[in-house]
């Protein structure tokens, strides 16, 4: 909370990402289960699953990259951090485990 001159409370709302995050959407797979991607960042992604995931659980996903002719896969470890009720399914975030991009997170 803030108080501004005039002596009004409000809430501040701080921002947690480190990373920039992107819209896109992406299949992926874990353990054999496909999604698809809402979106990324160099540090987390946020998908979309039939299953729920425990939070705290470890998990390897497999994000497709689509390419000219051929998809291009890319192997992430990952760590659940909110699972949230969608539908018939759920909205599944998490945090990467190794940055996409180093460099950049």
């Amino acid at each position: 909370m803030e108080t501004t001159a005039g002596g009004e409370k409000r809430a501040v709302l701080l921002e947690q990402r480190v990373a920039q995050r992107f819209g896109v959407a992406l299949r992926l797979t874990i353990d054999g289960d496909e999604g698809a991607t809402h979106d990324l960042s160099a540090t987390g992604l946020y998908f979309q699953s039939d299953r729920s995931y425990e939070l705290g659980a470890s998990m390897e996903l497999v994000l497709e990259f689509p390419g000219v002719g051929r998809t291009h896969p890319l192997t992430c470890e990952a760590q659940v951090v909110r699972v949230t009720p969608a539908g018939d399914g759920f909205n599944i975030a998490v945090h990467l485990l190794t940055p996409l991009f180093p460099d950049r997170a």
